[in-house]
């Protein structure tokens, strides 16, 4: 049984999505007297993750690609692009080691069984016996200098070798200069030990931790310079980011792991009520075993580097719908909130729960988990908290200072419509809604700026909605 089928799926109900409509309650909101101690959310907080397979296109990640620059300027000025998910495991590399025979069974290996490739676009989808080239990587610097992003970079630790990798992460380090964050090496390397192809049975993180040190070595032995984030695990952080942080405390730069919201798609109780439910034990389960981790390693910054709504590809209906819009806001709000570095949410190609879908009829279009994520984004050089609200309605509230202006976002994932009475500071704020026709609309979905408010503001049913001081 898969570790995340083990931890979650048990738990999965049947529920419907909620469409009946009630009296809309009032809240007042009320602002914190003082800001000190709050987290600052970093500018790059916002990000994307894609699959490294993506770069077998080389015209995909590149300044001639103007649909997708779009699309990414819109999203953030300042973004982090990781390359890595389940891909990276079996993508060869052109230079050292492109003929070592466990590569390539590992590309014949993730031919015949892997379910992500529908996260690249389709001419790869195609070409699955594709590679990773010097000139795909710089279209790919060429490509984040036209959006100012910057980059975590996957090495294929699976399949690959450590000669391999610092062949690759010389390259990468060359081309992509300031651009380059970190590598990452090994993708979910907690998860080897269910593939014989890659680990033995009683793989676990202490011999992870002595092949990382030894890769680390390596690398650094042809980039001095390089820096390094992980463990990139699939969400184990009670036991294998804490075990990783203590034991390689003052080494990597970053900590990383994955979280979904649900899963697996699988099963039939994934639904838009259960992603946006009211309680959120497993994430709140999440964020102290991250602040844990962190303290083990000195205060090292985590980056949740992959994730979305619901793992295994993502429930179909309901990551591809507008429920997934209101998860998206809230989620990254309530990260920022616990002191995240950032969130990186993963996509690509046609993938159910991508941010971003790159298909044959079109080039970049946002799905709607991209406009919860504008929302967030707003956040971005902010100092944030939650709101403290007195109701049992299915709201929340957070509120941010930045530039000495107040903000103030509420997102409403109840079936009722509810009335905010605003303190004076958002009296006449500027504001944006989200706005969705239904829960499971997949199109017609915006974040959008709505008409100035007064001392009282309606938030819809399933909606969200950002105030900002003049």
């Amino acid at each position: 049984m898969k570790r995340r089928e083990f931890l979650y799926g048990a738990a999965a109900t049947t529920m419907g999505i909620a469409s009946g409509k009630a009296q809309g309650e009032s809240i007042a909101v009320e602002l914190a007297a003082s800001y000190a101690g709050w987290p600052e959310v970093p500018l790059d907080f916002v990000g994307l993750s894609y699959e490294s397979g993506q770069l077998y296109n080389a015209d995909f990640f590149a300044p001639g690609n103007d649909a997708l620059i779009k699309v990414f300027r819109e999203l953030t000025p300042n973004g982090v692009l990781r390359l890595g998910g389940h891909l990276s495991n079996i993508t060869p590399w052109e230079g050292a080691g492109s003929n070592d025979p466990k590569q390539l069974r590992g590309v014949r290996h993730g031919i015949e069984d892997y379910w992500e490739w529908p996260l690249v676009v389709p001419s790869v989808q195609k070409n699955k016996r594709g590679m990773i080239t010097r000139a795909a990587l710089r279209n790919l610097r060429g490509f984040l200098d036209a959006v100012n992003w910057r980059l975590m970079y996957g090495l294929n630790f699976a399949s690959g070798s450590a000669e391999r990798a610092a062949d690759e992460a010389a390259a990468v380090h060359d081309i992509m200069g300031d651009r380059l964050i970190a590598f990452v090496i090994g993708n979910e390397p907690d998860g080897f030990r269910e593939d014989p192809f890659f680990r033995d049975k009683d793989y676990g993180v202490t011999q992870y931790i002595a092949e990382w040190e030894t890769w680390v070595k390596t690398i650094r032995a042809r980039v001095p310079q390089a820096q390094f984030a992980g463990p990139d695990i699939d969400g184990q952080v009670n036991t294998w980011v804490l075990e990783f942080a203590r034991r390689t405390r003052g080494v990597p730069m970053l900590l990383t792991s994955h979280y979904y919201g649900m899963g697996p798609a699988s099963a039939p109780g994934m639904t838009a009520d259960r992603l946006l439910a009211k309680a959120t034990p497993k994430l709140d389960a999440e964020i102290a075993a991250v602040h844990a981790a962190q303290a083990a390693a000195g205060g090292t910054p985590y980056r949740m580097d992959e994730g979305n709504s619901c793992f295994g590809g993502g429930k179909a209906g309901v990551s591809d719908t507008y429920a997934s819009t209101l998860w998206a806001a809230d989620y990254m709000l309530r990260a920022a909130c616990a002191g995240f570095a950032g969130v990186n949410l993963h996509g690509g190609g046609t993938g159910i729960y991508t941010p971003v879908e790159s298909s044959a009829e079109s080039g970049a279009k946002p799905r709607p988990v991209y406009f919860g994520m504008q929302l967030a984004q707003r956040f971005a050089g902010s100092r944030v908290a939650p709101c403290k609200l007195k109701t049992t309605a299915n709201i929340t509230a957070y509120q941010g200072v930045k530039q000495g202006r107040t903000m103030l976002a509420v997102v409403n994932k109840g079936a009722s419509s509810v009335d905010i009475s605003l303190p004076k500071p958002l009296h006449g704020a500027k504001s944006w809604e989200i706005r969705g026709p239904a829960l499971d609309a997949k199109s017609g979905i915006s974040f959008q700026s709505t008409r100035s408010r007064n001392s009282t503001v309606a938030v819809r049913a399933y909606s969200a909605m950002l105030l900002e001081s003049v």
